[in-house]
């Protein structure tokens, strides 16, 4: 909900300063559909309110899936569209929400990187994402968040750290810091500049190759931000907060080799607080061609011999593109 909109709305009506802090907590509470069921307003004012404002700026067009992992594509104000996923890990529910409309980054692996980059989203259309899940499975709330849906954070940073500090608010969605994640293919600077924030929330770093040549073949933005700048920016990270960084690898046939293991142990060996997520690759057309299952044992046998500590994920909604990197809506 545009907030600025209701404030003056409520301004032109002469209402007293306490219904501006009314609606804002029924809108954050994620129970209500539209402004009809705030009963707790006046009749008069709710139908001035629906003639004057959507409550949620994104609407569902389409949804899919089943109790463990459901995708929406929502519909937002002027006609874009983005997918956002629902993950129900049964100790914890979790929403996967979009930064962007598309993404500039086109890391060949990637569905959304595939749309090309239409526009970032504005801090209400990112927080609606939430609030729309919180809708669909009310009484119960989303427990945690991770901005690893369609786009790069740190592209569309001033209006991620808006949503943020709403999502983490006691006045607004009171989810923890440390349930929250943000997770980049690598922009440097801004991890920097995300370090010097002195925040409990999660970091991730899409990493997949330890290799330059090999990371700049699939990640344009290896270019732009070297792998020695990423890990340098990586150590500043870890130093300035003195909290685990995970690393995501997507196993593919380019990157599975004996010496891709070598240079990955001694990319994550390096600092104690690195730690490596090991995600077998979800295959979207045009994309990179998943490592088999004898070259993802193999690879993992090689990280075993080198002392790498590891988790290997697991992917949630592959049989409806719900998972990493394959969320597109062309």
């Amino acid at each position: 909900m545009d907030l600025s909109l209701l404030k003056k709305t409520l301004d032109s009506l002469e209402l007293p300063a306490f219904r501006y802090r009314q609606i804002v907590k029924n809108y954050y509470s994620g129970r209500y559909l539209n402004f009809d069921q705030m009963t707790d307003l006046s009749l008069p004012l709710r139908q001035k309110l629906s003639e004057t404002l959507s409550l949620l700026s994104v609407s569902e067009k389409t949804i899919v899936g089943n109790e463990s992992t459901q995708k929406a594509l929502l519909e937002l104000s002027d006609g874009q569209k983005i997918e956002s996923v629902f993950m129900d890990y049964e100790d914890w529910l979790t929403a996967c929400v979009s930064s962007q409309v598309g993404c500039p980054l086109a890391c060949s692996f990637c569905a959304t990187g595939k749309m090309g980059f239409k526009r970032n989203l504005t801090p209400e259309e990112i927080v609606d994402q939430i609030l729309y899940w919180n809708q669909k499975i009310y009484p119960k709330y989303i427990g945690r968040v991770v901005f690893m849906g369609m786009g790069e954070p740190f592209l569309n940073w001033e209006n991620i750290l808006t949503a943020i500090n709403i999502i983490n608010s006691n006045e607004g969605l009171n989810i923890g810091a440390r349930k929250i994640s943000v997770s980049t293919a690598g922009v440097a600077d801004k991890i920097i500049e995300f370090a010097n924030l002195d925040t409990q929330i999660n970091l991730a770093v899409s990493l997949h190759s330890a290799d330059q040549k090999t990371r700049e073949s699939f990640m344009p933005i290896a270019k732009q931000y070297s792998l020695a700048q990423l890990k340098n920016a990586c150590n500043y990270y870890v130093g300035k907060t003195n909290r685990q960084l995970f690393f995501e690898y997507a196993l593919m046939d380019i990157n599975t080799s004996q010496n891709d293991a070598i240079l990955l142990a001694n990319f994550i060996n390096s600092n104690r607080l690195f730690f490596l997520n090991l995600i077998p690759l979800n295959s979207v057309d045009g994309g990179m061609t998943p490592a088999s299952p004898d070259q993802q044992k193999t690879f993992i046998d090689y990280l075993n011999k080198l002392g790498v500590e590891y988790s290997l994920r697991r992917s949630f909604g592959q049989d409806i593109s719900a998972a990493c990197g394959q969320l597109a809506t062309v």
